[in-house]
């Protein structure tokens, strides 16, 4: 028996269900903001990552070398290799790049070329909007700006790094050690009243006055970005103003935020983004760029703990055939279920009628579709409903439309995922609501 590696999972249908989900209804809402889809190598130049993250980001990757001596490290998040893709082969299309990506255990998205203001607000409508889209009423975004502390703290690069990160972290035996070691002590207080200050627009005159009436141009950015967000259509009850959000990676230097679900505990957050710096510091020009990153797993538990009802993929029919000589017309019935877009099987073992159901029953299959010898005779099928028990003999082309009007029903709620779950029933005598034909 071999065991799976340490620190990675397996993940059955039901989960992968859940999660596709998620992914769908992220990527259907970046697609009708404008972004278009990339994909880069799982695997990546270990210098790529060092010289956006320094030389202390190793101990974190899989870093390697392959056979050539070259040192490569895994990919651990899309940021830095779509930037990368962007210096070496995007740079010439139209700006702004509007991108988007999705592997394994997250999606992002990226805007780049654009005015940061408008594009600081459409990363936040995508990634608020997502939220929306899967009914997450609890899940809320915390929005700060990094500039300002930037602007604020008069010291290096270097130094101003060790400071952010502390600060991030809430390290405040870090914080007080580094400011006096710099001889600003005096900076300690302000900068701890700073990040505690949460909440609406008003917290924004507060925190001016915390730093003295410094950051004013920050401030005022974030007033109309608030503007821009009630303009998308995005209640207050979605966003929160935080201070304490600095995300202390050297390459944020403006609007920052990350997105909570308070329903998980110690590990609440569930994405975040904002505003960096990095195609010039992989060889490009100085252009804006931001961006975001949904961890899929957090968002699904997020939607688990609101009891949100997420659609799983149920086979819809599952074909038996009475008789190895009815196995023809059986899969005569699966194609054109399968061609008409429905989920369906077929018994691949050679069962009997009654052990065909237990089958079907056991993998969750909604229908069984029974195609047996009287039946054949009369161009009809046995259908029953495993959910129901209850069975009828109906022809396949009614059966099919009928199926369809379920579907109609069901896709129609899960726009608004909190609604009950459809009653209607499939039944061979529900025909006045006709639909043309896909066949050919």
């Amino acid at each position: 028996m071999f065991e799976r590696p340490r620190g990675t999972n397996d993940w059955g249908p039901q989960d992968m269900a859940k999660r596709r989900f998620v992914e769908s209804r992220f990527v259907q809402l970046a697609e009708s903001f404008g972004f278009r889809e990339v994909s880069t190598p799982t695997f990546e130049s270990l210098e790529l990552f060092t010289a956006k993250s320094g030389p202390g980001i190793v101990r974190e990757l899989y870093a390697f070398k392959d056979q050539g001596g070259r040192d490569l490290a895994l990919r651990p998040e899309f940021t830095a290799s779509v930037l990368r893709f962007y210096v070496s082969s995007l740079r010439s299309l139209p700006k702004p790049v509007k991108v988007y990506s999705r592997e394994f255990f997250q999606v992002n998205a990226e805007v780049i070329g654009g005015a940061p203001l408008p594009s600081d607000a459409e990363v936040l409508a995508l990634a608020i909007g997502t939220m929306r889209s899967l009914a997450l009423n609890e899940v809320k975004a915390r929005i700060g700006n990094i500039g300002i502390l930037r602007d604020y703290l008069p010291f290096a690069p270097a130094d101003q790094a060790v400071i952010l990160h502390s600060l991030d972290k809430r390290n405040f035996a870090v914080l007080d050690s580094e400011l006096g070691r710099l001889g600003r002590s005096d900076l300690a207080k302000p900068l701890r009243q700073l990040i505690g200050l949460s909440g609406d627009l008003s917290i924004l005159d507060e925190a001016a006055d915390v730093l003295g009436g410094a950051g004013k141009e920050g401030f005022d950015y974030l007033r109309r970005l608030a503007g821009l967000l009630e303009a998308y259509g995005i209640s207050r009850s979605y966003y929160a103003f935080d201070m304490g959000v600095v995300r202390g990676l050297d390459y944020y230097t403006g609007m920052v935020f990350e997105i909570d679900s308070p329903n998980l505990g110690a590990e609440k957050q569930v994405g975040g983004g904002g505003a960096y710096s990095l195609a010039e510091l992989l060889g490009g020009e100085r252009v804006a760029q931001t961006g975001f990153a949904l961890g899929l797993d957090r968002l699904v538990m997020a939607a688990v703990a609101e009891n949100v009802p997420i659609p799983t993929r149920r086979l819809t029919c599952y074909v038996i055939p009475v008789g190895e000589g009815l196995r023809a017309k059986a899969i005569m019935a699966l194609r054109e279920l399968r061609r008409e877009g429905f989920s369906a099987d077929i018994d691949l073992v050679g069962r009997g009628p009654s052990k065909n159901l237990d089958y079907a029953n056991a993998i969750g299959a909604r229908f069984a579709v029974i195609v047996g010898e009287r039946e054949t005779k009369r161009n009809l099928l046995t259908v029953k409903n495993l959910e129901s028990g209850e069975q009828e003999e109906t022809t396949l082309e009614a059966f099919v439309r009928n199926l369809r009007l379920v579907f109609e029903d069901e896709r129609a709620q899960f726009q608004s995922p909190r609604r009950e779950p459809s009653t209607r029933k499939v039944s061979s005598k529900r025909t006045q609501r006709k639909r043309p034909s896909r066949k050919s």
